[in-house]
């Protein structure tokens, strides 16, 4: 055998070596390739994911009554395009649709055809390879999951407008009020009433206090003497961070005068529309507002005694009552999806009598009751529109319609003027005319920090006016039929009793009962205050996966 020269060793080695860094420079820029292409759809499969997370969390606050599948559709597309998709959700195999949730096993599962909440699943295609695209013309399919719970703005309101403020004739009203039905004595100075008008409650601290193991749904379901109620607010105010001493203080001297054991549900008192316990949790309710509906519901349709403190001279007696046909309701939800209302409120069904008896310097009497009806009223949160620095509330409210009428006390005929000897003189009649207010929307602008510039009260207003007591004290509002016995004696005495008695008196009937009693219930001449008390814009976490 001839040996191999060096030299051709040599050559045969660098030949190898030469082979071996071709491989190893191709190894390492298909494993660059590789390392490029992963990242990139790892990359693009993260966007994808923040592109469903975010359309399903916007296609959720559509959810609500009246909810319309293709504003679902349109809201996530729109949430999706600003994000930077480029795809069509509404096209296969993309899907958006609305779902209700269901937990088995420890694993959620979702069935079509419900209300609670939004899945959005997404794909798109993309080259399967960058770097060897011109080797490899294959794509890939990446697709991502998303599932928002509802979470449309939810907003807390009443009709009645003493969270705005109280005086002390509504806090003499209120202890009337409250003494009747609660079964005891109530004496709240008018500061206490003041802290508690100002003190909100959540009724996740109701929940709380309660000690309750179920959700919030089991605590509006719960079946409760009205002074149990009254001892989980005392209980739920004196908890909170924010209350005033006077408000612990009020609440706590309501819940010990509270004897009555008559059961309510505190769903009878707040009309809860969302299936979002977690927002609806968290929104604040006036405490006043709270525990005056829920005494009036407690109450039934009982008819209420209410001492007035009324100086006009020559006054025998007079006396105040009050019946609640239909109590009042709070309400707390979100605003409708396609113009449909889903939260809507109630005012009280009110049949309210005053009767008065007057013996007028020896000579003539009184007889007369004046007596005001209102219809109920209804308030629906039309919109929520949060635009950042504020957000817009419109509540459409449709007033009752309200009239008054002069009648003697016996409820027989028209309120009369008598001599001391018998002679029927005159017949009094009351002209007050009272349109009902128009629907209006009612636009509350409330500034960030919401809870700074909360409650606010607006007003559908009636043509009569803003009070009773102004429209009592018109001129001509009360007409008077001498009955035909004529003479100048009667017509001075008919005058003087018209002018210096019975005009005063209405007006302060209007002004220390009337007024205060039917702005405690929302409720003005032929219109109604609404007040807006709480807003939640958000869930913490509206993702379920």
């Amino acid at each position: 055998m001839t040996k191999a020269s060096p030299a051709n060793s040599r050559q045969r080695q660098r030949g190898a070596i030469g082979l071996l860094g071709v491989v190893t420079l191709m190894l390492a820029v298909l494993f660059a390739a590789l390392v490029v292409d992963s990242g990139r759809l790892w990359m693009q499969k993260r966007h994808l994911q923040t592109v469903a997370d975010i359309a399903s969390i916007q296609a959720a606050r559509q959810l609500g009554c009246g909810v319309v599948l293709a504003n679902v559709v349109q809201a996530a597309q729109s949430a999706a395009v600003a994000n930077g998709y480029t795809g069509n959700l509404a096209n296969s195999p993309n899907i958006v649709d609305i779902v209700n949730v269901t937990t088995v096993g420890g694993i959620r599962q979702f069935s079509t055809g419900g209300s609670e909440a939004v899945r959005v699943y997404a794909t798109r295609e993309v080259p399967s390879s960058l770097v060897a695209g011109g080797l490899f013309d294959g794509t890939v399919v990446l697709h991502a999951q998303a599932v928002s719970r509802a979470d449309p703005v939810i907003a807390a309101f009443s009709a009645g407008s003493f969270a705005a403020s109280i005086d002390t004739k509504d806090s003499v009203l209120l202890d009337g009020i409250f003494s009747d039905i609660l079964g005891s004595s109530v004496d709240l100075d008018l500061v206490s009433y003041q802290g508690i008008a100002a003190t909100n409650i959540t009724l996740n601290e109701l929940l709380e206090a309660s000690g309750q193991v179920g959700g919030l749904e089991s605590l509006l379901s719960t079946s409760m003497t009205l002074s149990e109620l009254a001892s989980l607010m005392a209980d739920a105010v004196n908890n909170s961070g924010t209350a005033s001493a006077d408000a612990k203080l009020g609440m706590q001297q309501l819940a010990t005068a509270t004897v009555d054991n008559t059961s309510i549900t505190l769903g009878d008192v707040l009309n809860v529309t969302t299936p979002d316990e977690e927002a609806a949790g968290k929104v604040g309710v006036n405490a006043l507002s709270l525990i005056t509906t829920s005494a009036l519901i407690a109450n039934g349709s009982h008819a209420l005694s209410v001492p007035l403190s009324i100086s006009v001279p020559g006054i025998t007696s007079i006396t105040g009552q009050i019946n609640v046909i239909e109590p009042p309701q709070l309400a707390i939800g979100p605003a409708g999806s396609g113009g449909a209302i889903c939260t809507t409120l109630r005012t009280a069904q009110v049949e309210a009598a005053v009767d008065v008896n007057v013996s007028i310097l020896g000579l003539a009497e009184i007889d007369l009751s004046l007596n005001a009806e209102v219809a109920q009223g209804t308030a629906g949160l039309g919109s929520v529109v949060n635009s950042g620095g504020q957000t817009d509330v419109t509540i459409n409210a449709t007033p009752g319609i309200a009239s008054l009428s002069l009648q003697n006390t016996a409820g027989t005929g028209p309120a009369a003027i008598t001599t001391l000897g018998g002679l029927h003189v005159a017949d009094l009649t009351l002209d007050l005319p009272m349109q009902p207010a128009a629907a209006q929307a009612l636009v509350f602008n409330v500034d960030h920090p919401i809870a700074d510039n909360l409650p606010q009260t607006r007003t559908v207003s009636s043509p009569v006016g803003d009070s009773l007591a102004n429209a009592l004290g018109q001129s001509g509002v009360i007409e008077v039929d001498p009955l035909g016995l004529g003479g100048i004696l009667n017509a001075v005495l008919i005058n003087t009793v018209v002018s210096t008695v019975v005009a005063p008196v209405l007006v302060q009937i209007g002004e220390v009962f009337l007024d205060p009693l039917l702005e405690m219930l929302g409720i003005q001449v032929g219109g109604m205050d609404v007040t807006l008390e709480g807003i939640q814009i958000r869930q913490t976490e509206p993702l379920i996966i």
